[in-house]
């Protein structure tokens, strides 16, 4: 490879050898990138020689493979890290295919090292709801149906997640005095 790739690029590489065919969807998955960014850089490997494509295996998706002699891949780096509620239910959402539940993402998301309760999920699926990440099929008629949800904006491996800012603000003008990092 190139030596002015980035970190992030590097690690998609390496998922490349590891995988030696793979398609758009399984390099983003395998790298823990966007299924936009690994199109871009098994573009520019194609230019550049690094692999070559196979066709449609599937009928569906174009495959590719990593050509030639290609060194040993390194150990993943700048992996999403370990296993937490958030991580596994935003899994769960994008795995998912068709309209879900709460109580689907919690059955789904709980692991042997991670319990996800369906409170968990239902918040989660709230929150990316107003973050417009889902959207929702069929309301909850509490306590006889929860709501159904859909995915509609996929945006990679790693979760959205709710933060806090720490603003200053100013009661007397109504508005933020002060954001860090930004200019209010």
């Amino acid at each position: 490879m190139r030596s002015d790739k980035t970190p992030l690029e590097a690690v998609a590489w390496n998922a490349a050898l590891r995988l030696v065919e793979f398609d758009y969807r399984s390099l983003s998955d395998e790298a823990q990138v966007g299924y936009e960014t690994a199109g871009t850089w098994v573009r520019r490997w194609m230019r550049l020689g690094k692999v070559e494509c196979l066709g449609k295996g599937d009928g569906q998706t174009m495959r590719y493979r990593v050509v030639g002699a290609a060194l040993e891949p390194k150990p993943p780096v700048n992996r999403i890290g370990p296993q937490t509620p958030e991580l596994n239910m935003w899994r769960t959402i994008r795995a998912m295919r068709v309209a879900f539940t709460p109580t689907d993402i919690a059955a789904h998301a709980t692991t042997d090292t991670v319990e996800v309760s369906q409170k968990q999920a239902r918040n989660y699926c709230q929150m990316l709801t107003r973050a417009g990440y889902l959207r929702v099929v069929r309301k909850a008629l509490p306590p006889r149906r929860e709501a159904v949800y859909q995915l509609i904006r996929d945006t990679g491996p790693r979760p959205p997640r709710e933060r806090r800012l720490r603003v200053v603000w100013d009661d007397n003008e109504g508005e933020i005095a002060h954001l860090p990092g930004g200019d209010a």
